[in-house]
């Protein structure tokens, strides 16, 4: 049974955490803490939470399931594996690459990670990244040098599997990659099974021409509870490609907060969330355009069945510098039942006046059109409507350009789509 969390026993972690860390790491720690003491839980009567209220979700006893998916193995990757939010180095091959584990460099009385953990597009008032920074005990560092580029993709393998071991305040990860100029890596995370309660942040340090590949999939159970954030910040003409795919949880929220702080930078951010059942889905984007002659581009796509919720919210923020910002979002969502709910909120906050700007939202049921199609060359109602599901959500898929990224995400479309056949076979 998933434990109610304590916002009491949270600070008391913190200042025992403080009062053990090394001296370069306790100044961060303790001014993490002291803000997230003042912001405290983030509920609806935060704007940025107003459809996603996590203090009431951690207050709720959830019963896990019997069962959950074997975590994707990707071949030829270098694996960090993350068992209920400790990296077990016997199953990992992390080292291979150059990467560090982040306990052991948080435990150095001199770190070289000192200059860059939470100093990466700075969030000052975000209360999970607060909570985080205050936390954080395990991660990884993978810093690429100049003009280096990985052969192989790195895989971080969130597995959760045993609520017992996984702390009465949960756990809280860390991940840092810093790309010198002109470098360019595949960062591969796949998180499964069901954290009682996790956050996970992670730092990526973009220099000029440098580029990332950035594929995440939550194939969490029902009674998962994680909220995740991704913070960026871009140079000169680097380039930022992320794909996020969820099946939600009894919470899951994810954060992409990019700053194109380089001229001609480029961010692309697709994504997908399959939401059955009671779950709970949160995509939330914030992309800052510092500089001029910048461009970013969000395409995200839903399918709800039962009484799934899924939450959108995507701005985009440009600066009176940024000028021939170029910036476009769209949400489509594909409802299947009467009982599901989509919240979409898109916002343009423009300071400059020489910029091309768009956002779109849709929301509706399977074209009938389309169904009665394929029904008249006998396919079964059933089959149909999952054909039709999935070249919805293979748009979406297309936009992974490794082929062997993509594998794992239509795999887990797959079952998705097996699972909540019936489902999808009717609007209720």
């Amino acid at each position: 049974m998933a434990k109610v969390v304590s916002l009491d026993n949270l600070l008391a972690s913190m200042e025992a955490r403080r009062s053990e860390a090394a001296p370069w790491l306790s100044p961060l720690l303790g001014e993490a803490g002291e803000k997230f003491a003042n912001l405290g839980l983030p509920n609806r009567r935060n704007e940025a939470w107003r459809y996603s209220d996590l203090a009431k979700a951690l207050h709720e006893t959830v019963k896990p399931e019997a069962e959950a998916d074997t975590p994707p193995e990707f071949a030829g990757a270098c694996v960090a594996a993350f068992e209920n939010g400790v990296l077990i180095d016997g199953i990992s091959s992390y080292c291979a690459m150059g990467a560090q584990s982040l306990r052991k460099i948080l435990g150095e009385k001199d770190s070289s990670v000192a200059s860059y953990i939470g100093k990466i597009n700075p969030q000052h008032d975000h209360p999970i990244i607060n909570l985080n920074t205050a936390l954080m005990e395990e991660g990884l560092v993978l810093h690429v040098p100049k003009g280096v580029t990985l052969a192989t993709p790195l895989h971080l393998r969130f597995n959760w599997s045993d609520i017992e071991t996984q702390g009465a305040d949960g756990r809280h990860l860390r991940i840092l990659v810093v790309l010198e100029e002109g470098a360019s890596a595949t960062i591969f995370e796949s998180h499964d099974g069901a954290p009682s309660f996790a956050t996970i942040v992670a730092e990526f340090s973009l220099a000029a021409n440098s580029k990332l590949t950035h594929v995440r999939l939550e194939n969490f159970s029902a009674a998962a509870r994680q909220t995740a954030a991704t913070v960026a910040e871009l140079g000169d003409k680097a380039i930022y490609r992320g794909f996020y795919l969820s099946q939600g949880g009894h919470f899951a929220r994810h954060e992409a907060l990019l700053k194109l702080a380089g001229e001609e930078c480029f961010a692309e951010m697709d994504g997908a969330y399959l939401v059955a059942d009671k779950r709970h889905c949160d995509n939330t984007t914030v992309v800052l355009h510092a500089a001029p002659n910048t461009a970013s581009k969000q395409t995200f796509r839903g399918v709800l069945a039962g009484a799934g919720r899924g939450v959108y919210q995507g701005c985009v923020q440009v600066a009176q510098a940024a000028q021939k910002t170029d910036a476009k979002q769209l949400s489509r969502a594909l409802l299947l039942s009467h009982r599901a709910e989509i919240v979409t909120k898109p916002e343009l906050e423009i300071f400059a006046d020489d910029v091309k700007c768009s956002h779109g939202a849709t929301a509706g049921e399977l074209d009938a059109n389309a169904l009665f199609f394929l029904r008249a060359r006998g396919i079964p109602e059933t089959e149909a409507r999952a054909m039709l599901v999935e070249a919805f959500l293979g748009e979406a898929l297309d936009m992974i350009e490794d082929a062997d990224l993509r594998v794992p995400a239509a795999e887990m479309v797959r079952k998705w789509l097996a699972r909540h056949a019936g489902e999808a076979s009717h609007v209720e």
